[in-house]
């Protein structure tokens, strides 16, 4: 059953850090309920019995603050997401009940996944999304060892910040990434970004060899392409696993489910094994896309981010903590520019 009102919860009780257990489900959808309203994007954080469902196989690993009431004041998680690679997780879902936002909470659920979740999960890598309504989540998540990737603009819809009223429109994400198994790698990179992802990745501890990208498609090889839509927050998201000759088809074919759906922000994640990648990031260009950033092992394989916004961002809403994360917006804003001035000159 759907949580749809708040509980109050009292003020000022002791608590611990803890795993997930079944009888927490329903305090966690009232945690989220309390900060979010009815507007967070997706349902299951709602529903104590999805909860349970999706802590039990593996979808989520919930971590939560717990009273000695049994009371959720605080919630983080390691969990499955958008990327192709299953053994990638995403960790976030961080919120904590505003009565306790003045204790401890927060990073210690942050302390307790990266020290001790990981070694139960044993994840290869894993990564964030966090907001840039504020920094809080960008400098937890430095203090664990997490990088500066890719800057997703407009991401989360304004709807999911009315009750706590912390965002005067859609919400940009920087995805911020953890390596804890490693391997040598050649990716592609178009010349036109190789600076840019040299950039990115040089503060990063992960092997790889830089190959410019070279070369038509060949011509015997389709795409391989999934999408996922998430209707409620207006976002599109492709996984690009294979670059095939029919892929300016597969992208017409993407953009037309996006705007049955009344999608405002298109992403197109790349795998950078192939050498012709260049092609497929070229075509993406000339259709407005713009480079958000790099993400390792999203495919196992490591990918490039490319995105289109079908409004204009409002770039200096956007907080950002590190000075890396700014040279990223930079970035991004300069290469948003390139594609708002090739669209207009159309």
């Amino acid at each position: 059953m759907r949580i749809d009102h708040e509980i109050p919860i009292e003020t000022g009780q002791k608590f611990q850090i803890d795993r997930f257990r079944p009888e927490d489900a329903s305090g966690i959808a009232n945690l989220f309920y309390a900060i979010y309203g009815p507007g967070y994007p997706f349902d299951t954080y709602y529903i104590p019995e999805r909860i349970i469902e999706e802590n039990q196989n593996g979808n989520i690993y919930s971590v939560v603050a717990r009273t000695s009431k049994g009371d959720i004041v605080a919630h983080g998680a390691l969990y499955r997401s958008s990327p192709a690679y299953g053994n990638l997780y995403e960790i976030g879902q961080y919120i904590v009940l505003k009565n306790y936002r003045d204790t401890f909470a927060a990073y210690k659920i942050n302390q307790y996944i990266s020290e001790t979740l990981t070694q139960h999960v044993r994840p290869d890598g894993i990564f964030g999304e966090a907001v840039c309504n504020h920094v809080t989540t960008q400098k937890s998540s430095a203090l664990i060892g997490m990088k500066d990737m890719a800057l997703e603009l407009d991401l989360m819809p304004s709807e999911a910040y009315e009750k706590e009223k912390s965002a005067s429109g859609r919400v940009s994400c920087l995805i911020q990434f953890r390596s804890f198994s490693d391997g040598p790698q050649e990716v592609f990179i178009p010349e036109v970004y190789r600076e840019r992802i040299e950039y990115i990745l040089s503060d990063c501890d992960l092997s790889r060899v830089i190959t410019p990208s070279a070369g038509a498609i060949p011509s015997e090889i389709e795409s391989e392409v999934t999408v996922k839509i998430f209707a409620h927050a207006g976002v599109a998201r492709s996984n690009v696993m294979k670059v095939g000759v029919d892929f300016e088809s597969v992208v017409t074919q993407f953009e037309r489910q996006a705007k049955e759906k009344a999608v405002v922000v298109l992403q197109c994640f790349l795998n950078l094994d192939k050498p012709w990648i260049g092609s497929a990031v070229e075509m993406l260009r000339e259709r407005g896309y713009f480079l958000a950033g790099y993400v390792p092992r999203w495919f196992d394989t490591d990918g490039l981010l490319m995105q289109k916004v079908l409004s204009e961002p409002d770039f200096n809403s956007i907080a950002l903590y590190s000075l890396k994360a700014k040279e990223i917006r930079k970035h991004v804003l300069a290469d948003w520019d390139r594609a708002r001035k090739q669209a207009l000159s159309l």
